[in-house]
């Protein structure tokens, strides 16, 4: 009895304990049925994976990869990144330099932006600034700098600088703007001219001077006035002597004569600086001169057969010779009188023997006549010559 009930009881446990295991099979195999469904849903949702990238092992079989979960984007969809919008940041630190004439000098900093592709310099009248990178004139290229150097505009005219950053997309920032910039050009005038002489000559005023030994002397200007106290004080007062040149000397051909005249030069430069005027300068101290009264040329004489040197020492020599005559005829007339005296008071036994001897001959005549008709002839010639 106990045998055999002891087996009935294994035997109920054993069927017990097998009944249990089926039951545990089923799930697990449930589990498993349930877990294939909702995968191959999942994968027929969803597109067909890249094949698998190769693997740098060893050789052997490959196998399939893992594959991306259901939530994940493919591998080989890309998407294209948002276009740039964002312009750099605006220059600084603008400032302008005009120390030298002819030219406006333009001076910055550039933004710091990592895409910085150049920079544009546009000029516009005061008063009208350039708002765009369009707007204006444009100086200079387009190319990173931070320095610009405008020889285009006029010195003594206003104008307005616009700057403008750009980057690799094209976008432009804002201006920075210099207003109302201007080059005086060139203030500084030449030195006085120096030497500075007025001569009055025949006909004419003759004026001499040195120039400054600074350069940029574009001409000089002569200048006259009239009158000691109107002396000219610029170069557009009085009566401009000449032309417009740079030269040392110049002729004043229309003086009048007898009238006194004032005189001066101003040195002038290429931007019409005139030369400084100093107190006790030889250029800038009035210069009045009066001029020469103006006579024609005399006609040439005829021409003579003797030279006028030979015929004046011939007239010389006729003119002393008569004079002499004269005086010899005089000597020997006085002596004469005195012997014709002395004889009129000898003894009258001695008159008729020394009359005899003292008689003058005729022929002794010949040589004062020839005395006296020399002396008529030098004399003559003497009038004549007068």
């Amino acid at each position: 009895m106990i045998d055999i009930s002891g087996s009935k009881v294994a035997v109920d446990v054993g069927r017990s304990r097998t009944g249990s295991g089926l039951r545990a099979l089923a799930a697990a195999c449930a589990a498993i049925v349930l877990m294939g469904v909702s995968v191959s849903a999942a994968l027929a949702s969803s597109p067909p994976p890249p094949p698998p990238a190769p693997t740098g092992g060893g050789g052997g079989g490959g196998g399939g990869g893992t594959p991306p979960p259901a939530n994940t984007t493919p591998s080989h969809t890309t998407t294209s990144p948002a276009p740039d919008r964002r312009a750099p940041g605006r220059v600084g630190h603008l400032r302008t330099i005009t120390r030298v004439a002819g030219r406006i000098t333009l001076l910055w900093t550039n933004p710091a932006a990592s895409d910085l592709a150049g920079v544009v310099v546009r000029r516009g009248w005061a008063g009208a600034c350039p708002t765009s990178h369009r707007d204006g004139v444009r100086v200079g290229g387009a190319g990173v700098r931070t320095r610009q150097i405008d020889t285009g505009a006029v010195d003594g005219q206003r104008y307005c600088y616009a700057i403008f950053a750009f980057d690799h997309s094209g976008n432009y920032s804002r201006s920075t703007v210099a207003h109302s910039v201007m080059n005086p050009g060139d203030r500084t005038p030449p030195g006085p001219v120096t030497d500075f002489t007025a001569v009055g000559q025949n006909g004419h005023v003759a004026l001499s001077w040195r120039n400054p030994l600074r350069a940029g002397v574009a001409f000089d200007a002569v200048r006259r006035g009239t009158g000691a106290t109107n002396c000219p004080t610029g170069p557009a007062d009085g009566t401009p002597i000449g032309g417009q040149s740079v030269r040392t000397s110049q002729t004043d051909t229309s003086a009048k004569p007898g009238v006194l005249y004032c005189y001066r030069v101003f040195a002038l430069d290429a931007a019409g600086n005139t030369s400084v005027m100093n107190s006790g300068a030889d250029a800038t101290a009035p210069q009045p001169v009066a001029p020469v009264h103006r006579q024609a040329t005399p006609p040439p004489p005829p021409p003579t057969t003797s030279g006028g040197w030979l015929s004046s020492t011939l007239l010389r020599i006729v003119a002393a010779i008569g004079l002499l005559m004269l005086l010899v005829m005089a000597g020997a007339t006085v002596a004469t009188r005195r012997r014709t005296h002395t004889s009129a008071y000898v003894p009258a036994r001695q008159v008729g023997p020394r009359m005899a001897m003292t008689g003058v001959p005729p022929v002794t005549l010949v040589i004062p006549a020839l005395l006296v008709l020399g002396s008529c002839g030098a004399i003559a010639l003497v009038l004549l010559n007068l």
